[in-house]
């Protein structure tokens, strides 16, 4: 079945009276999903700045184009429709059946959903250009998937912190049923042309693994390469920290900071010294704003929290002093950016603490302005 063809018979049983157009959105709406970060863009194709009424108008008539099928194609959402017809009157969902029926036999009421959707999700593929394999095929693929699942796949799940890293996905890797744990992954090759090592080996949810495994187009494999090196630059960064001790103690200091108010913050006026020597604002904008926030309105009271504690035998202010001086130059050494080593000793900190993260980036910007972060020369 084309696309023109399933298209004309959902709508003749799902628009409720809504023209061609709009039901095409509320269709797309339905079968992708999209972050939201970017509801409303022109990366959402639910929305009218998306496409023109012309385009969808052809896409009705003479099926998907393949540059939009390929933006959708690993945003699919089947589940949603088959549950939106799961939903129907039983006699409007009869009437559906018998439409599917001349194109798929082993339709009937109670798969109707599953069945549609499915087609719907084929016809996207293929109008991608992602071709469905032949029984041989798709037994080697799924014979290479265990094989490196058993080989590699814990290293990788470990690696993607239990995340689908496929551009907008999101989904998690292993998940809980009736109290345990089940892996909803897969390992895959990035690049199919080179052989199955570590650097070319990702997780990725059953879905995207899926549609990715069938996807021969290179367009399809930079992104997903360069979600791969940061991956590994990230792991690299654990390990080099592995060995580097923290204070246990930071978590009274963060206790702390979470009990202050607006009338406890310093002085909005204060005005943190040679920052910009430290962060260079033309290279790290967002950065620089952030630890210049932070730094402002925490650094006075951070250090009389630490001081306090300090006397009271709480925590060892000085030994927290030359941890930090020492991670830093770890990360420092092994050439990592400022952004970078921003957010490692964030990390660093969240491991040691299980705090939130806005409250170790305030630790951090306070030993960034103390000098043990940084080194005062403008990059």
């Amino acid at each position: 079945m084309d696309f023109k063809t399933l298209f004309r018979i959902l709508k003749d049983h799902l628009a409720d009276g809504a023209d061609s157009i709009v039901f095409f959105r509320d269709l797309m709406a339905i079968m992708t999903t999209v972050p939201a970060a970017e509801w409303g863009t022109k990366k959402d194709p639910s929305v009218k700045g998306r496409l023109t009424d012309e385009t969808i108008r052809s896409y009705t008539k003479r099926g998907l184009s393949k540059k939009f099928a390929h933006n959708i194609v690993y945003r699919l959402t089947p589940e949603r429709l088959a549950k939106r017809i799961k939903k129907m009157q039983k006699t409007p969902k009869l009437l559906l059946v018998k439409d599917i029926l001349p194109y798929e036999p082993s339709v009937n009421e109670n798969n109707v959903g599953e069945v549609v959707a499915d087609m719907l999700v084929g016809i996207i593929q293929a109008a991608a250009g992602i071709v469905q394999p032949n029984k041989l095929e798709r037994e080697r693929h799924l014979l290479q998937a265990a094989e490196l699942k058993n080989k590699y796949g814990e290293y990788l799940l470990e690696e993607t912190e239990n995340y689908c890293h496929f551009p907008g996905c999101g989904r998690q890797l292993t998940v809980s049923q009736n109290g345990k744990i089940a892996s909803a992954y897969e390992v895959c090759l990035i690049d199919k042309n080179k052989p199955a090592t570590v650097d070319n080996l990702i997780a990725l949810c059953p879905k995207c693994h899926a549609t990715y495994l069938l996807d021969n187009s290179k367009q399809a494999v930079k992104p997903l390469s360069e979600v791969k090196k940061i991956l590994a630059t990230h792991r690299k960064n654990l390990q080099l920290l592995d060995e580097a001790s923290l204070e246990k103690g930071l978590i009274g200091v963060i206790s702390c900071i979470k009990k202050l108010k607006e009338t406890d913050l310093g002085d909005p006026a204060y005005d943190p010294k040679q920052l910009r020597e430290k962060i260079n604002p033309s290279v790290y904008v967002s950065l620089f704003i952030a630890v210049n926030n932070y730094v402002t309105m925490y650094f006075r009271r951070l250090k009389e929290i630490m001081v306090s504690l300090d006397k009271r035998g709480e925590i060892d202010f000085e030994e927290i002093q030359n941890q930090m001086k020492s991670i830093y130059r770890r990360l420092n050494k092994a050439n990592k950016s400022k952004m970078d080593i921003y957010r490692e000793i964030t990390e660093k900190i969240h491991r040691v603490t299980l705090q939130d993260d806005i409250y170790c980036q305030i630790v951090v910007s306070y030993f960034i302005q103390s000098c043990e972060v940084f080194d005062a020369t403008a990059e």
